[in-house]
């Protein structure tokens, strides 16, 4: 074999090879010898393989479709979003913080300010007649002069007034019927069998009146033998 020893038939003698391929003898027992002609062997070229940096994580493998035998691909750097996206962005994170707090303070103020009553006030007999009536007006008895502590309940249709002077079992509740003030009884605890009164500041003030909420539900007999109930849940009345 060309560039390699060779082995004698005869003598079994190991040679080397001429440079090129023909005849020669071995030189030990004079035994002919063929040396076949051939091309060199022709090997790959050697890979240059660039070192890794320590601590690098392994590259992608040479001969990737799309780069070259021995090609690296290039390094991919992250893109960073524009200066200007992120204060668009910024901005309109700000806005919906802003409209949010907005609509809270929105939300606040109408609880704290907005007068609401839910509630009813039924007579049967007596001077006042028979009739009910649904609350739709609250004042707190701030707003009268002179002033009092307590709640003045109104309903429209047909009128009817409840005034409850007072925030406890101690209050005095006028009620006046459907023909306006006139004539009215008076309630107090001793001639009821429900008496539940609970007023207490509103924790607000509005137009220089201090709001006030609580409820009252009470199922009385008046003096004159009729009998007069009123419920009712309140908040922020001034």
């Amino acid at each position: 074999m060309s560039g390699g020893a060779m082995t004698c038939p005869g003598c079994g003698a190991k040679i080397a090879s001429p440079a090129g391929g023909g005849v020669t003898k071995c030189e030990y027992c004079g035994t002919s010898l063929q040396v076949p002609a051939g091309p060199a062997a022709v090997f790959p070229p050697p890979m240059y393989v660039p070192p890794e940096a320590p601590g690098a994580s392994p590259g992608p493998p040479y001969g990737v479709p799309g780069y070259g035998a021995g090609q690296v691909p290039p390094f991919q750097v992250p893109q960073r979003v524009p200066k200007k996206r992120r204060s668009r962005a910024k901005i309109a994170i700000i806005v919906v913080l802003a409209l949010a707090a907005a609509s809270g303070l929105a939300y606040f103020i109408w609880y704290m300010a907005w007068s609401r009553v839910d509630g009813r006030v039924e007579s049967t007999g007596g001077t006042l007649g028979t009739w009910s009536a649904s609350f739709d007006e609250c004042r707190s008895g701030d707003a009268f002069h002179p002033s009092w502590f307590g709640v003045d309940l109104r309903a429209g249709s047909p009128t009817a007034h409840v005034q409850v002077q007072g925030g406890d079992a101690r209050a005095k509740v006028v009620v006046s019927g459907a023909a306006g003030d006139e004539p009215y009884v008076n309630l107090t605890k001793d001639a009821c069998a429900t008496f539940d009164v609970f007023v207490v500041s509103g924790n607000a003030e509005v137009n220089d009146v201090d709001a006030v909420q609580g409820h009252v539900h009470v199922d009385c007999t008046a003096a004159d033998g009729g009998r007069v109930r009123v419920d009712a849940e309140f908040k922020a009345c001034h």
